[in-house]
């Protein structure tokens, strides 16, 4: 079984679905025979962070909302997160440009590691207040699960993978996806969204006997 899944650093729902997919998978009989691909995804290409800057002042002025509406929806995804066992931390998170961390990403995939760098950088992101587009921060992280961090360097020196990052966003649009997570399933069945655990559990246990 193959799960393809969009998504980018800086959404929440993506990280909090990640949570639910490994809960519905340490209970699925068949996880050894599960292969997971990520693929880039921006949500928000206009994102910059800038010193100083609370992350609702940011995503207000990128949503064009009122800071106080942006504070609420927030609490509701910190809260949503925290359900999950997810650490959503917006007090100390930077909303920022993600498309340098996707060539990145698309480096580690080469290598096998697609996976592991999303963690890290979900984790990066939401719980450490890490600046994900900083070039010593993607470096660390890197280094962290293992990428030959002279590679890393070479990619954030060039513009290497982003034509691969842009046919991942080409792809997701063909699909008609609208938002992210999006998994896609043996290349057949789709979940859009953060669903919770029991029907990942569901969906993989249906799939897998459909495929019986």
């Amino acid at each position: 079984m193959k799960i393809t899944i969009w998504s980018d650093f800086v959404c929440p729902f993506c990280y909090i679905g990640q949570a639910n997919l490994d809960n519905a998978l340490s209970k699925f009989e068949h996880k050894d025979d599960v292969e997971i691909e990520y693929k880039s995804f921006q949500l928000m290409p206009g994102a910059v962070h800038t010193e100083g800057e609370s992350y609702a002042e940011t995503f207000s002025k990128l949503k064009g909302m009122p800071v106080e509406r942006a504070q609420g929806m927030l609490q509701q995804v910190t809260e949503t997160g925290k359900n999950a066992g997810v650490e959503i931390n917006y007090d100390i998170a930077k909303l920022t440009s993600t498309f340098k961390a996707h060539r990145v990403f698309q480096y580690a995939r080469t290598q096998g590691k697609g996976t592991p760098f999303f963690k890290a950088f979900y984790k990066a992101h939401f719980t450490e207040g890490a600046d994900i587009d900083d070039n010593d921060t993607i470096l660390r992280l890197a280094e962290s699960f293992g990428l030959d961090t002279d590679e890393v360097q070479n990619v954030l020196a060039s513009e290497d993978y982003a034509q691969d990052v842009n046919v991942d966003i080409s792809q997701a649009s063909q699909l008609g996806v609208q938002g992210v997570p999006f998994f896609l399933v043996n290349d057949k069945y789709s979940i859009s969204g953060a669903q919770p655990p029991e029907l990942f559990e569901e969906a993989l246990n249906k799939i897998y006997s459909e495929g019986q």
